[in-house]
């Protein structure tokens, strides 16, 4: 859409988000769309809830440890998620961290020692690259050890 078309549309949105919500919600859709002229080629941002949404397994393996895998999940996924999804701080991340690894010992007798000085080094690498955590696919494809471990966790069919 020309320039001058885009302009009209403001004051239609204006309007529009003065009656309401939901009113206001369609007409912004519409004029989005003529931001784009390929909708295909416009990715709609990520919202932090659909990203937590799609990240719900991460909070399983969390809460629920492994008998295996620790410092690769941590390394890939749980540290990824914690600092680059969940917006967690360096110090809460190590938190959680350290409650995985002592659930994981708890429930499963993984209890071999992973260092702080580790953990730290990980999150201050991955919180500098802004990395996010693998999928679950990812994990499959990259790790078939990791992705059983996590599949009988989780209780899912691998």
């Amino acid at each position: 859409m020309e320039e001058a078309g885009k302009r009209r549309l403001w004051p239609k949105v204006i309007e529009a988000c003065s009656r309401g919500l939901e009113e206001c919600a369609i007409v912004l859709e519409e004029f989005m769309s003529t931001m784009c002229r390929d909708r295909s080629l416009c990715e709609e941002p990520p919202t932090r809830r659909r990203s937590l949404e799609r990240y719900a397994w991460i909070e399983e393996i969390i809460k629920n440890g492994v008998p295996d895998g620790r410092s690769r999940l941590i390394l890939y996924v749980v540290s990824r998620y914690l600092l680059n999804v969940k917006g967690l701080d360096v110090e809460e991340a190590h938190a959680v961290i350290k409650e995985f690894i002592r659930v994981s010992c708890e429930r499963h007798g993984n209890c071999s020692k992973i260092y702080d000085s580790w953990i730290r080094n990980v999150l201050r690498h991955v919180k500098e690259g802004g990395w996010r955590p693998w999928s679950l696919e990812r994990v499959r494809k990259e790790d078939p050890e990791l992705y059983k471990i996590i599949s009988e966790v989780l209780g899912l069919r691998s």
